[in-house]
């Protein structure tokens, strides 16, 4: 979960209210769970997991032999991860790298000043990269 629906009011929130902010960070996270094989942070518990993320933690980066994470997936994943929302890219555009592309990075919100964005046009939601990322079940795939 992003750091401002944790904290919304540190971010200048109201309320909490998911965005596609929000959603890219999320997406970033579960690119990380699927490369790697554990959670983030594995193995904290959920409010030490809270904390990190609130401190402004982010996974460390995998080594080894057979890692997945090359120099341009992990920037993807980075840039998914600013800590402030509107500085995060769009979700399209971490499709792009992980297709080996460099992803736009402009900002995804068109509101100067504003956190939040509208979330009515989601047609670029993390539901709709996956589904282009993964054309199969992943769960099978890494089998």
């Amino acid at each position: 979960m992003s750091p401002e629906l944790l904290d919304p009011k540190s971010f200048g929130l109201a309320k909490i209210r998911p965005t596609k902010e929000s959603d890219c960070y999320a997406l970033g996270m579960v690119i990380y769970e699927v490369l790697s094989g554990q959670t983030p942070f594995a193995p904290c518990g959920p409010a030490l997991v809270i904390r990190k993320v609130l401190d402004g933690e982010r996974p460390r980066r995998p080594r080894g032999k057979g890692s997945l994470f090359t120099n341009s997936i992990w920037g993807v994943l980075e840039l998914c991860w600013k800590p402030r929302p509107r500085d995060r890219i769009r979700v399209n555009a971490v499709l792009q790298g992980l297709r080996g592309h460099s992803p736009a990075l402009r900002p995804t919100s068109n509101m100067e000043g504003d956190e939040e964005t509208d979330t009515d046009d989601r047609s670029d939601t993390t539901a709709s990269v996956l589904g282009t990322f993964f054309p199969v079940n992943p769960w099978i795939v890494l089998k």
